[in-house]
């Protein structure tokens, strides 16, 4: 069996709350499990945009020991684009409840036809676009089309109040916005209060005073300019909002280079098991990867490292708006999926569940765990209750600032209570909180990370860019770790948890 890791992805603590009807994690120890010892490549240092420089390595800074990838200069749309192309007929994204369903052919194209829609609107490049949406099968198509004609994208938590809402998109500066017919009434009370909205959409039956998707889908797609001038490593395709290192929500600015590069470094073969689809328009859907997605889109681990990931991996995404656990369950029995996207609740509500049809996880080779340190004896009664002891489970951290990644516990080498190694092209040092040096293995001290990932900063605030990135590109996650000589991290506490008197930490 894989090690199991105690996991911190920091950013996803919203996740768990989507599944709010389980409640706590185990903690307790796995007796040894197995863990492989791997050589660390020792590779060139990196520039703050990720790119490789020659030069010696600094004095105790880790360095990814997965080979380097090519940073291609596109944007997030155009690579999802070229992937779709690989296997048009192939079935993207489908609804659970309702059974509707969009091929990567179709996907593509309608795509195509709302960021028309949009300019025909009079919406133009560089405006806000805004989403307050459950998960649904539209997703990728509005955020791709309005990405697409180079409006940024903020995503809102669909279950806000509407004080919450209104701030958001006040700060963000949303002129248009998007949600379902169950919060119109929602974002009408919003939209007095943000004077910036021009205009409001909504997926679903028609609502007075919202354009409709399903018209806004018809458009002949003509004024959608696959030529557009989008420089990818400044221009922002998402804003999502993130409370950072200081608890005050603040707009990521994450561009299209650095939602590129996390999903290049998420596919990358060391980082994660997952089965490519071949570039051919007729490849069996028997071999597609399939995810079945219950976290939410609106944040950056469901967005990004399940939405699109999957895209780019020609996967098929099974989306439900909701969590409930009998379908869940018949959406995993009906599908049977090949990697599971889950949080700890979930693993211990399928771990307990007693009439689990084990012919449903046949395909299942992953398990991705996010949002909340995973206790080692419920991935192990999960393990044990699917029958299925060659079954992965990947672990690690990352933050909106870092896009979504900058750890994965690796398919070889998971060490207990680790949250994994530096993904591909990104470097990680600990730093003493006082004098800032750069500490060596054992020693605890902030993490700092650097990478093409890594956000261009906060919108409209600079102090506080300046305050988490400093000038070299050190991102500094406000996390206390420690590393061992096998560059595996494991965390220690949160920096802003400790307290100092008269100089001291208490």
């Amino acid at each position: 069996m894989a090690g199991l890791s105690s996991l911190r992805f920091k950013s996803f603590n919203g996740c768990v709350k989507a599944v709010q009807a389980f409640r706590g994690t185990t903690n307790c120890v796995v007796k040894n499990l197995n863990v492989h010892q791997v050589q660390y490549r020792v590779v060139s240092g990196f520039s703050s945009s990720g790119n490789l420089t020659s030069g010696s390595l600094d004095k105790n800074v880790v360095y990814s020991r997965h080979e380097d990838f090519r940073l291609v200069d596109q944007t997030v749309v155009q690579r999802i684009f070229d992937r779709a192309s690989l296997w048009p007929n192939l079935i993207a994204m489908e609804c659970w409840g309702t059974g509707r369903k969009y091929t990567y052919g179709k996907l593509r194209d309608l795509t195509r036809n709302f960021g028309s829609a949009l300019v025909r609107m009079g919406f133009k490049q560089g405006e806000v676009f805004g989403m307050i949406l459950p998960n649904l099968p539209e997703f990728p198509i509005i955020l791709l089309g309005a990405a697409g004609i180079g409006m940024p994208v903020t995503t809102v938590n669909s279950t806000y109040t509407v004080e919450e809402i209104a701030r958001q998109l006040q700060l963000s500066g949303a002129t248009v916005v998007v949600t379902i017919p169950e919060l119109a009434g929602t974002l009408r009370q919003v939209a007095q209060q943000c004077p910036e909205i021009r205009r409001l959409l909504v997926v679903g039956k028609p609502e007075e005073g919202f354009a409709s998707l399903e018209e806004m889908l018809q458009d002949n797609g003509d004024l959608f300019d696959d030529n557009i001038k989008i420089n990818p490593s400044e221009d922002i395709f998402v804003l999502p909002y993130s409370s950072g290192t200081t608890g005050v929500p603040k707009g990521v600015m994450l561009t299209h280079s650095n939602v590129c590069a996390n999903i290049a470094q998420m596919g990358h073969p060391g980082t994660m098991k997952v089965s490519y689809c071949p570039a051919t328009s007729n490849h069996s859907s028997d071999l597609q990867e399939v995810f079945i997605c219950i976290l939410p889109f609106f944040h950056m681990y469901g967005m990004l490292a399940v939405v699109l990931n999957g895209l780019d991996h020609g996967a098929k995404m099974i989306t439900l708006p909701r969590f409930e656990g009998e379908s869940y369950l018949n959406a995993i029995n009906q599908h049977k999926p090949s990697t599971l996207h889950l949080v700890p609740p979930l693993v211990s509500f399928l771990g307990h569940q007693p009439n689990l049809k084990l012919e449903a996880f046949r395909r299942l080779h992953t398990i991705v765990i996010g949002a909340a340190p995973l206790g080692p004896a419920a991935a192990t009664r999960l393990v044990e209750r699917l029958q299925k002891h060659d079954l992965l489970m990947q672990e690690g951290y990352g933050m909106t600032e870092t896009s979504c990644i900058s750890h994965f516990s690796p398919i070889v080498n998971n060490q207990i209570g680790s949250f994994g190694e530096p993904l591909s092209r990104t470097k990680i040092k600990v730093i003493d909180v006082d004098t800032g040096e750069s500490l060596g293995p054992g020693q605890h001290g902030e993490m700092c990370v650097s990478g093409p990932q890594v956000m261009k900063g906060y919108y409209k605030n600079e102090k506080a860019t300046k305050e988490t990135v400093d000038s070299a590109g050190w991102l500094h996650t406000g996390d206390m770790v420690y590393y061992n000589e096998q560059n595996q991290f494991f965390i220690v506490d949160r920096l802003k948890e400790l307290i100092k008197v008269k100089g001291l930490q208490v």
